[in-house]
């Protein structure tokens, strides 16, 4: 199954922290650049294999 997921954050630092989290299961990682405002975004893309994909709406998928 794949994931479409936005981050924000305001530091660089931050991006990177979340990105090595996710690496296991990072497929791909695009930052808007030209942005002037406090927070910056970053889409993320992820493949979550379907044995670890939990059916429950309220419960974590990982």
């Amino acid at each position: 199954m794949a994931v479409k997921v936005r981050i924000s954050y305001e530091k660089p630092q931050e991006l990177h922290t979340v990105t090595e989290l996710l690496k296991p299961i990072l497929r791909s990682c695009k930052a808007d650049k030209g942005e002037n405002g406090r927070f910056k975004k970053a889409y993320l893309g992820v493949n979550i294999s379907d044995g670890k994909a939990q059916k429950g709406v309220n419960s974590p998928l990982i």
